[in-house]
């Protein structure tokens, strides 16, 4: 049986003189949840460090490590006789009176067993040379997180509901990788909640129970280590699945933090309301989490504007409040609202409807000024190359409309007032489009949705019909057209008009024709539908013609790849007719 040692018969047995060297501290970590190294041993040199250190465990913290010198650390077997038989070997150097903490992470077993494997994730030991010995001060506890899950994405580490504004998330970790450690949070010693989110702090993983307080950790610094396997039939159905664990600076097991019910969700708000009554409002929000008295949630929200997404509680009530811009208190509220959202949605907003009781057609009674509620929206694309297009019927005086992309594409069709597109995000190759919006045969008004221009690919947008068809009928109210919203907030963002018109007498040609993608990128079509012998020229803004080709093709195809962004004229004409085209590049 192998004996326990004394730190100072492993300095003799390294050939170090005690009263001359300088010395470091360490703790060692053991985080490594392959089972093959489910107990290893520790060797400083030949020298054996620690015996029988388990998974999930950690060592008491040594004081007199040598510094300034060559140690190889070897981790061997828990069956270990010598330093020979270590499976992974070390070299370090502590620097002189630093405290440092060695994780060992990582997969040893060969083969297929673990995704990823142990050549991508190989054992390996992450050394975080700045630990302290003690929080700032007795009612603090200052954390340091480690990513040591091989097959856990990078992460944020989430504690929801706790800054300053209880609503913006308050990212305590943000883009932990495996391997990495992220530097010391000093938090107030109570017990929270701790969410690892994705990488853009959106969606949660695991939320679990950070007992600070009830474990007695003020004034202590503790590692907090991502541990297991996030998918264990992928990893040799391993027992040790993901979850965080504590090392305190004492030896012991790790200690669990415990699993919990998923606290809150994400909300978006979208003012849509073009009653000038409501121009300008305050948002005031209130649950059981956020306390008694409300929180003033959007100073001076102004007419087409949306919030970013925010973190709301889940599992009690929240009442939104919509009060007059110059609002001081909650009870100044013109309308409130109430619900009880679930963790697994995600909500849109959307004011919109009449508040004032005269001046607009259909009035407030038809209209009401209201709050429509999505739960099924998104803050990104699936596809980083494609941008999904919520469309959004919020003009009170428009009939129920088709959105159309021309020459075929059909991405709502009869959308009535107040309601979503039935079929949810349209996937859209990220690229400047055209958008028609046609009430039966008649297009009511064109567009362009410049998505590429924009920047959009892999965004999630809601596109809104917003203001009043008629504004002489509504306050002269503003003119309707279609805005975007981003998942970042700010200012909608307006889709520019679109005019595609034939200047020529006779029309027969131009009925025709159809030209597509209006705005377009690298190829510009014109469906010739009769096979007519045509003359195209295009020329630029200063009538300098930048194309010119006869063709009778059935599709015309043109390369637009080396113009420059802009607005161009196509003209299209036979011996008889001449049609005459706005295009957007």
């Amino acid at each position: 049986m192998k004996k326990s040692i004394t730190f100072i018969a492993a300095m003799l047995g390294l050939g170090i003189t005690v009263g001359k060297a300088q010395t470091a501290a360490l703790q060692v970590i053991h985080n490594c949840a392959d089972p093959a190294a489910a107990t290893v041993d520790i060797y400083a040199g030949n020298t054996l460090l620690i015996d029988n250190l388990n998974f999930r465990f950690a060592s008491a913290t040594f004081t007199s490590i040598p510094s300034g010198t060559n140690i190889v650390i070897g981790v061997a077997p828990g069956t270990s006789t010598n330093a020979n038989q270590a499976i992974a070997t070390f070299t370090v150097n502590f620097a002189a009176n630093s405290r440092n903490i060695v994780v060992a992470d990582g997969i040893v077993t060969p083969g297929n067993g673990f995704n990823p494997s142990s050549m991508t994730r190989p054992f390996t030991l992450a050394t975080y040379t700045s630990a302290i010995a003690a929080a700032p001060n007795v009612t603090t506890t200052s954390i340091l997180v480690h990513h040591g899950s091989t097959d856990a994405p990078t992460v944020d580490v989430v504690a929801p509901f706790t800054g300053t504004n209880p609503v913006i998330p308050n990212i305590l970790v943000n883009n932990a990788s495996y391997g990495a450690f992220a530097g010391y949070v000093n938090l107030p010693t109570a017990n929270y909640k701790l969410q690892v989110r994705d990488q853009f702090s959106e969606n949660v993983v695991q939320e679990y129970s950070a007992p600070l307080q009830a474990l007695n950790l003020g004034g202590a610094p503790i590692t907090v280590v991502a541990s297991g396997f996030l998918n264990p039939a992928q990893n040799s159905n391993s027992t040790n699945t993901f979850g965080l664990w504590v090392a305190t600076s004492a030896a012991g097991s790790l200690i669990p933090l415990p699993t919990s019910t998923t606290t809150s969700t994400r909300l978006q708000a979208i003012h849509n309301c073009a009653d000038a009554l409501a121009s300008t409002v305050d948002v005031w929000f209130r649950s059981a989490t956020t306390g008694t008295a409300a929180v003033l949630l959007l100073d001076n929200f102004a007419f087409r504007t949306a919030s970013p997404y925010i973190d709301v509680p889940t599992a009690q009530t929240v009442t939104l409040s919509v009060a007059p811009a110059t609002s001081t208190n909650v009870s100044q509220a013109i309308a409130n609202f109430t619900y009880n959202l679930m963790a697994s949605a995600k909500y849109q907003l959307i004011a919109s409807g009449i508040v004032s009781p005269a001046g607009y057609t259909p009035n407030n009674t038809v209209a009401p000024f209201t709050m429509v509620a999505n739960a099924a929206v998104k803050e990104r694309a699936v596809n980083t190359n494609s941008t999904e297009v919520l469309i959004f019927h919020g003009a009170t005086d428009a009939p129920a409309v088709n959105i159309v992309s021309p020459p075929s594409t059909t991405l709502a069709t009869n959308l009535t007032y107040g309601t979503y597109n039935s079929l949810g995000y349209n996937v859209l190759p990220t690229a400047n489009y055209p958008i028609n919006v046609n009430s039966g045969t008649t297009t009511v008004a064109a567009y362009t949705a410049p998505l590429s221009s924009l920047n959009l690919q892999g965004a999630a947008i809601t596109v809104l019909a917003s203001g009043f068809l008629n504004p002489a009928n509504n306050s002269t109210g503003p003119a309707f057209g279609l805005w975007a919203a981003t998942a970042t907030g700010g200012s909608l963002i307006p889709l520019p008009t679109l005019t595609i018109t034939s200047i020529s007498e006779n029309n027969s040609l131009s009925t025709n024709l159809s030209v597509y993608p209006n705005p377009f990128t690298t190829e510009l079509s014109i469906a010739n539908v009769s096979a007519l012998n045509l003359n195209v020229v295009i020329t630029d803004l200063t009538g300098k013609t930048v194309s010119s080709f006869v063709s009778k093709e059935s599709k015309i195809s043109v390369n637009t790849a080396e113009l420059q962004n802009g607005v161009y004229i196509l003209s299209v004409s036979n011996d008889k007719n001449k049609a005459t085209y706005k295009i957007v590049k």
